[in-house]
């Protein structure tokens, strides 16, 4: 069996690790705000929230954010290969292989929570 919680501190470490060009505050902000809409409206939701940055820091954290988040789907979703980093393949993806079964939506919701929780920890340590 899988440690997610290892796995959600693994993928949080790759994000922060990706996104050392912006600002450790910039991270933590867009990380608390896609786990706010993660926790309120769920994880179509939190996938369209990070397709949906305009902002110019945004712009540069939020692809590292989704990647990782969706490259945690596969193991947890048997038959799921991630998508291509397009906003409508991603989108159906979710709707295809996470929605479609409650227990799978609700295991990746909570990995995926853990994992931001982790990236927002990881941007402050980082200073």
């Amino acid at each position: 069996m899988n440690n997610l919680d290892k796995r959600a501190a693994q993928t949080a470490q790759k994000i922060v690790a990706q996104t050392l060009e912006s600002k450790s505050s910039e991270v933590d902000n867009l990380a608390t705000k896609a786990l706010g809409v993660l926790q309120a409206q769920g994880v179509y939701a939190a996938t369209l929230f990070l397709y949906s940055r305009t902002g110019k820091a945004d712009k540069a954290i939020a692809p590292v954010i989704r990647g990782e988040l969706l490259n945690l789907v596969p193991p947890l979703a048997p038959g799921a290969t991630a998508p291509a980093d397009e906003a409508q393949a991603a989108l159906s993806f979710v709707t295809e292989h996470i929605a479609g079964d409650l227990d799978t939506l609700l295991l990746v919701k909570q990995v995926w929570e853990q994992t931001l929780i982790y990236v927002r920890y990881g941007a402050k340590a980082r200073g």
